[in-house]
């Protein structure tokens, strides 16, 4: 039945990237492995939330301790950093 699934999953990849531009294979491969990886329960939610959707909730932004940062792209990453530590 492994080699049955490999195989198929295998040839789902080859005839469906015949049809694809190549800037749209690396996509098409990105969401086949997540398939897999949720099929079989090895998908961690949060992380594929967060990739989805962003960090989200209000998070106080500190002042900006740098100067080689804009400070309008500082709260940005700020959040981003602060939403994946939690």
């Amino acid at each position: 039945m492994h080699n049955l699934n490999e195989y198929f999953t295998f040839s789902l990849y080859e005839n469906v990237c015949r049809s694809l531009f190549e800037k749209d294979k690396l996509l098409f491969s990105f969401l086949l492995t997540q398939r897999i990886l949720d099929g079989k329960g090895e998908m961690n939610k949060l992380e594929w939330k967060y990739l989805l959707a962003g960090g989200g909730g209000e998070v106080e932004i500190p002042e900006n301790p740098v100067d080689w940062i804009d400070n309008t792209s500082w709260p940005e990453i700020y959040r981003s950093v602060a939403g994946a530590s939690q």
